[in-house]
């Protein structure tokens, strides 16, 4: 007899017996907790019953789409998460970066949960998997049991406990996985899945080995451990080392990559990305990624290690560029230490200008992106004394309570409100550094309301300021600049756009700004051009340019005809009043 045809008095007994069926039905003890069990609330009074028989036919479907997935997965199977699976809203995160160790070693945990009570912190980035490979926690993986991936003991000894008094405090919380980077796990267990020398061994950077980037199997293992990360709660997924190792041209020396197939370092990356984003897509958790800093300030994959800001801002939820201003290293030139970085000869000793170099560049990388990622930076809270050895005394700094504030408010000034704090040792985040939550929240919404009253944008422009901005990256043919600040899919992309600026004939020889206009949601600015095309110098008199915020900052659409002659187009426009540019 079916459900349908059964009295409602029996129902619910059958649908639960159906239900405990389900569950006992899948393995493993980690993955059956509070969030993954058939709910037995009928409902807070006033609202409607569920109905019994569309439940029960969410958990059937979702049994059987757990089969097939075990069945395809294998070693790396986790289940998805359940139909009652917890809503995740988005939050400004303020984060510190805790180890597993710090975790399992009481008295700092307990210091580390009593800042974050007190100050405006309220979140944590705990390491699932580290750099040496080993995992936090005991895991439900077959492919993790097999390799024994963990500390003996595990620091964390119940990982569900220590979620549940996370979220009862309200702290959000952030899962780092080490990908590709491993010193012991990998070389002693899967030596295949790393990058292995010309002349036998495999290839290491300061005692760390590399996984292959290029090993698809390797793709599988990380993801394996995120999912399980989301599945027991954790708010967002961290992936860090997301990248083949630096001194690239020494390692393309060295070793070699197998399985590259042709592609490049960069496809690589990308490749992860985009395999990972389908994959946790059913479990409803946000996928970050840690970057390189200078990624920002550099263009392409300028280092050989496979990371592209584009890439990343394209295929993720949250951004996190390693900006600590110790890791923009002095440059020298003739043995003497020049002004390069944002200006400065020793960034570490100036960290509010280095963080707004930074942050300023990583901005613009957005700008031209559809719906980028969010920019969330790390922040230095660590003392660089190594640099004093290689560049001499004045070349860092200690970096305390001022130091730190000076990064977060740095941050904050360009309409970047969220942060997270690295130190290694998880013990340099002095209380003094932090506001209240309440101090700290009416802050940035001063900010944020200064800056809207003065019309400015996250990089303190005007739509005014962005126009002359750009007419002066056109005229000196500062191609990143203006391909920043200018709207619309008049090229594809950025390599495009270089190409294209660098060969233009036409130049931009005077302007000048008759009004600005507002109107909702745009700016109207009216100018005059003189532009210079093969000797010939031509007037745009009443040209009417948008100007538009887009992704935090003013950015220009100028008109068809000025995009023509620039180009290169001679003559009359053939509608001085056409449309302006749109794509």
């Amino acid at each position: 007899m079916s459900l349908k045809v059964l009295s409602k008095l029996h129902r619910p007994f059958l649908i639960l017996l159906l239900l405990a069926f389900i569950i006992a039905a899948l393995p493993g003890c980690l993955w059956v907790g509070s969030e993954g069990e058939p709910p037995d609330n009928p409902g807070e009074p006033g609202e409607e019953e569920p109905d019994p028989d569309e439940e029960a036919r969410k958990w059937e479907e979702w049994r059987q789409r757990n089969e097939e997935l075990k069945e395809k997965l294998g070693p790396y199977y986790v289940p998805l998460p359940p139909p009652d699976h917890p809503e995740n809203p988005r939050v400004k995160v303020r984060a510190i970066y805790l180890t597993g160790h710090s975790i399992g070693y009481k008295d700092r945990y307990e210091r580390m949960l009593k800042l974050i009570d007190e100050t405006e912190l309220n979140a944590v980035v705990i390491d699932i998997k580290d750099d040496k490979g080993k995992m936090s926690y005991h895991s439900e993986i077959e492919m993790v049991n097999q390799l024994d991936a963990y500390y003996h003991p595990v620091p964390i000894a119940d990982i569900k406990a220590t979620l549940k008094e996370l979220k009862e405090r309200g702290i959000y919380t952030i899962a780092r996985i080490v990908v590709f980077r491993d010193s012991e796990t990998l070389p002693e267990k899967k030596p295949e899945w790393c990058i292995p020398l010309k002349g036998g061994g495999l290839y290491r950077d300061r005692g760390f080995a590399y996984g292959n980037p290029f090993n698809e199997e390797l793709w599988d293992y990380n993801i394996a451990i995120a999912k399980e990360a989301a599945l027991l709660g954790f708010n967002e997924i961290q992936f860090d080392y997301i990248r083949f190792p630096d001194k690239a041209a020494y390692v393309e020396q060295v070793a070699y990559f197998p399985g590259r197939n042709g592609r490049t370092k960069a496809e690589a990356i990308r490749g992860f990305m985009e395999k990972a984003r389908a994959e946790l897509a059913p479990y409803n958790v946000y996928v970050a990624y840690d970057v390189f800093g200078v990624i920002a300030s550099s263009w392409g994959d300028a280092d050989d290690i496979g990371q592209c800001w584009e890439d990343f801002a394209a295929d993720s939820d949250y951004i996190c560029p390693m900006i600590y201003p110790s890791h923009y290293y002095p440059v020298r030139q003739g043995g003497t230490v020049i002004p390069y970085w944002f200006g400065l000869r020793f960034p570490d000793t100036n960290p509010a200008v280095t963080v707004t170099g930074a942050l300023s560049d990583a901005l613009k990388r957005n700008a031209p992106i559809d719906n980028p990622a969010i920019i969330r930076p790390w922040l230095q809270a660590f003392t660089a004394k190594w640099l004093g050895a290689s560049y001499g005394s004045g070349s860092y700094i200690t970096y305390g309570p001022k130091q730190i504030r000076e990064q977060i408010d740095a941050a904050m000034a360009l309409g970047i409100d969220e942060y997270m704090l690295w130190d290694a040792n998880n013990e340099n985040y002095p209380r003094e550094a932090f506001f209240t939550e309440e101090e700290a929240n009416a802050r940035y919404e001063r900010a944020r309301q200064s800056r809207e009253e003065k019309g400015l944008d996250c990089l303190g422009r005007t739509p005014r300021q962005a126009v002359e901005a750009y007419l002066e990256a056109m005229r000196s043919k500062k191609w990143r600049e203006a391909y920043a600040l200018q709207s619309g899919k008049f090229k594809p992309d950025g390599n495009a756009y270089r190409d294209w600026l660098n060969s233009a004939p036409g130049k931009v020889a005077e302007w000048q700004i008759a009004a600005v206009n507002e109107g909702e949601g745009r700016v109207e600015i009216n100018l005059s051009l003189t532009l210079a095309l093969g000797g010939e110098e031509i007037s745009l008199p009443g040209e009417k340019w948008s100007v538009l915020q887009e992704n935090g900052i003013w950015r220009v659409k100028p008109s068809a005809r000025f995009l023509e002659i620039i180009s290169g187009v001679k003559g009359p426009s053939p509608n001085q009043e056409r449309e302006q540019v749109e794509g």
